[in-house]
């Protein structure tokens, strides 16, 4: 009877996560001021702002502006250099309604990503595919919510695929 037991408490201990272990948080649609995805296929959180006026994450919405414009940021610190950090911004016009939207017009739309080695910017080097979905846009009670991929290529820099993305924030 104890050997069982001591086998049961052994592999609770072996399955135990580490308080540190980054999660991918489940996707939501209540406000609950997520973002993650996978960056070449590594789980990317905002993370490392201390400062409430320079947020991890943050989304704006304006309904009027260009016929409903999003913009989606998070910040990502690498290490204790503060100058070691990686950021994304997804920029959406005419976004006024749940569905999917494109990035293949650079009028309209526009994903950036920064790390140490290059910055994937709107310059026309920078080849962009991917979609962005809005699940939920409930201006009433301040709510969107949606899911992003990507791929990102530049001469000279290392190709970026974002797969899996997900936010979800209240935005007043």
């Amino acid at each position: 009877m104890k050997l069982p037991l001591l086998l049961l408490c052994l592999s609770l201990l072996a399955c135990k996560k580490d308080k540190n272990e980054e999660v991918m948080p489940n996707y939501s649609m209540n406000g609950s001021n997520t973002f993650a995805a996978y960056v070449n296929g590594e789980l990317w959180l905002p993370k490392g702002r201390p400062s409430t006026f320079q947020k991890n994450f943050d989304i704006t919405y304006d309904p009027a502006y260009k016929g409903g414009t999003l913009n989606i940021a998070a910040y990502r610190k690498i290490s204790d250099n503060p100058s070691e950090y990686e950021h994304v911004i997804i920029a959406m016009a005419q976004a006024d309604h749940e569905g999917v939207y494109t990035f293949d017009n650079p009028e309209i739309s526009g994903v950036r990503f920064y790390n140490q080695e290059c910055e994937y910017d709107k310059s026309p080097e920078v080849y962009r595919e991917g979609q962005l979905e809005i699940t939920k846009l409930d201006l009433q009670n301040g709510i969107i919510a949606g899911k992003f991929e990507f791929t990102l290529t530049k001469p000279g820099c290392d190709t970026i695929r974002v797969t899996e993305g997900r936010f979800d924030k209240k935005i007043f």
